[in-house]
């Protein structure tokens, strides 16, 4: 008799969304994966046949089972996988469990040997804090049954609480907050305490593999983060070389659209300000990075790219923290006033027709894609045409990523993780779309979406913060509010959320359908400083809010809202009135022949036809109208304010 065993790995969200840096949130996926793929090799050796995913092509399995093929670099396993068996269900799932845990247990002690064992008598109980927190970590659930089955007994599961915490004391982990520090000292109990913790850390920080670029002073981490910082730095841990130092920081992703535009605008101004910064501070560790950790800028614009990005803003440059330099330049103020003045030039450098290149945008995008009602398509067609569907674009996402200037954290089956630049992060989205949809062609009756969340973000935002916004976009908005086959989108600033805008792919318009990340790009290229169309200002999107959200009873908007506007009122003549005044009053006479009147007309239909809410369980776009789409174009034409300045 042929049994199914539903086996999830735990707890996920307190390992891979509790990351303080664009590293850690990789470090974690990819490990986690690991783990899976040796879960699921124990099952296999045990009599157990993988039917979800499907792991034949899957490199990082591949490599795990047979060393086959190139060194994975991208985790592509999920926590649960499904396998079927003729043997003990018991003795199948057991096994998964033991080759995990083995696993876990080879990386924590290789960890351990290298950086701890030698400074473990330096804290206060040590050895046994990471003990407890490393052998107590991981929940496996299991559930086996003999009949049609898509999950919901292992959700059934999930709801019986098996799995509880030993009670963390002492000071907590900066990263994970409710585990303990691994020094044992507790600062509260007075500066002995206090300073031999700090000497405790300070001690794993002089290794000459660790030092503040993967340490810094403010952090004292448990076992759990420990292992998720430093496992790339220890080849025993894993069996085989990972390298995470080129990988881009949140500043880096911001800064980088402004790196290409450099040596178009700047050339001379920025290779004479990075040759200056990699000749004075190229003995500090992270500043000059060995290669740039995204896509490809070119040979002439390499000598930027691989500058640690924080030496592109003024603040930071100004920063003995965020930019070290050598010990006898940092008493040396003139050093790094001298340094500022050469950014300042870059800043200054003007284009063909008299535009600064300005400073770089102190915003990213992160993104989160997951398939829609994967089981209701298994159920459909099948779990193999399924499962190869999902292995093609699992292959896939690097690649379109790495187009759109984007790195990849995760590609597994229907999820994808990835974070990106802000001008290309919509398009992205919209291509792993649409690309997600050909990867079933061909499968009779099949009809796969994907809804995905894009959320842009401030960089001195936690990420924590930013992966919890994504999620609850994602699940919430996209899927839960709005029907799936949809993209909810957020601008995440220090105040809080600015904007929140969900529509589906395509909107429906009673004339034709159109794409909706177009749709509103088109309304950014209007709002943008650069654009050829004078008029749509800030003023302009701004009184367009304040009055509809009045006359639609919104009198204390917020992002998400949507609100039926009056039966008499006429949207779309309320728009055009309000930007032909705005064109008035800027006294144009128009662009490529036409009048204002007519760039009105059209402007309105562009902006209605983006206000209108768009549900996926809709035939066409609805009466009801948020604000947050015209916010949202606002924001990606002009990120940092910079129209203001």
């Amino acid at each position: 008799m042929t049994t199914r065993v539903d086996i999830s790995i735990g707890p996920v969200q307190d390992f891979v969304a509790q990351s303080r840096r664009t590293r850690d949130l990789w470090g974690s996926s990819y490990l986690l994966s690991v783990l899976s793929a040796y879960a699921m090799r124990g099952a296999e050796q045990h009599g157990g046949r993988i039917i979800s995913p499907i792991v034949k092509s899957d490199p990082l399995y591949l490599w795990i089972r047979n060393k086959e093929g190139k060194t994975p670099e991208i985790g592509s396993l999920p926590n649960h996988f499904v396998i079927e068996t003729n043997e003990s269900a018991d003795v199948v799932a057991r096994a998964a469990t033991c080759s995990l845990k083995e696993a876990w247990r080879q990386v924590c002690d290789a960890i351990w040997r290298r950086f701890m064992k030698e400074i473990a008598s330096d804290g206060h109980n040590t050895e046994e804090i990471w003990k407890r927190q490393t052998q107590n970590f991981w929940e496996v659930l299991w559930t086996a049954g003999t009949g049609p089955d898509d999950g919901s007994l292992l959700a059934r599961r999930k709801h019986w609480r098996s799995y509880y915490p030993l009670e963390e004391p002492g000071d907590k982990c900066t990263v994970m907050h409710d585990l303990q520090e691994l020094s044992g000292f507790v600062r509260a109990r007075g500066r002995g305490q206090r300073k031999r913790q700090d000497e405790f850390w300070e001690q794993i920080r002089n290794d000459p593999c660790v030092g503040l670029l993967n340490l810094r002073e403010d952090e004292r981490l448990c076992a759990i983060a420990f292992v998720k910082r430093l496992f790339p730095l220890v080849t025993e841990a894993l069996g085989w070389k990972v390298d995470a130092t080129q990988w881009p920081s949140t500043v880096y992703l911001g800064a980088w659209p402004w790196m290409k535009q450099a040596y178009t605008t700047a050339s001379q101004e920025a290779e004479r300000y990075a040759k200056e910064v990699e000749e004075v501070a190229k003995e500090v560790p992270g500043t000059v990075l060995s290669r740039p950790p995204i896509g490809d800028i070119g040979s002439k614009a390499d000598i930027l790219a691989r500058l640690d990005a924080n030496w592109f803003h003024l603040n930071f440059v100004r920063d003995d923290r965020r930019c070290l330099l050598p010990t006898e330049d940092t008493e040396n103020p003139e050093r790094r006033e001298h340094l500022v003045r050469l950014l300042k030039e870059v800043y200054e450098a003007t284009d063909s027709s008299g535009r600064p290149l300005g400073k770089p945008s102190s915003f990213y995008a992160l993104l989160k894609a997951d398939g829609d009602r994967l089981g209701k398509l298994v159920r459909e067609i099948g779990p193999k045409p399924v499962g190869k569907a999902l292995a093609r674009f699992t292959r896939e996402v690097p690649e379109v990523v790495r187009q759109h200037d984007g790195v990849t954290v995760y590609a597994g089956g229907d999820d994808v993780l990835a974070l990106l630049p802000v001008p290309r992060a919509l398009l992205c989205a919209e291509t792993l779309s649409d690309r997600y949809r050909s990867t079933f062609d061909g499968d009779t009756g099949a009809i796969p979406t994907l809804s995905a969340a894009v959320v842009f973000a401030h960089i001195r935002l936690p990420l924590r913060s930013v992966l919890s916004e994504a999620g609850r976009l994602l699940d919430d908005v996209a899927k839960d509010d709005n029907g799936r086959d949809s993209l909810a989108v957020g601008a995440l600033k220090p105040g809080g959320m600015h904007c929140q805008w969900v529509t589906t792919w395509k909107r429906h318009r009673s004339e034709r359908d159109s794409s909706a990340v177009q749709s509103l790009n088109r309304l950014v290229d209007k709002l943008s400083k650069n654009g050829d169309d004078p008029g749509f200002s800030s003023s302009l999107v701004y009184r367009i809010r304040e009055t509809l959200s009045l006359l639609c009873g919104q009198h204390q908007w917020e992002p998400g809202i949507h609100a039926d506007p009056p039966e008499d009122l006429d949207v779309r003549a309320f728009l055009r009135a309000e930007i032909l005044r705005s064109l008035t009053l800027c006294s144009t006479d128009g662009t490529e022949g036409r009048t204002v009147e007519e760039q009105a007309v059209e402007w309105a239909e562009l902006v209605e036809g983006i206000l209108s809410r768009a549900r996926a369980d809709e035939n066409t776009t609805s009466t009801t109208v948020g604000l947050d789409a015209l916010l949202l174009a606002h924001f990606l034409a002009d990120p940092d304010g910079k129209e203001a300045e």
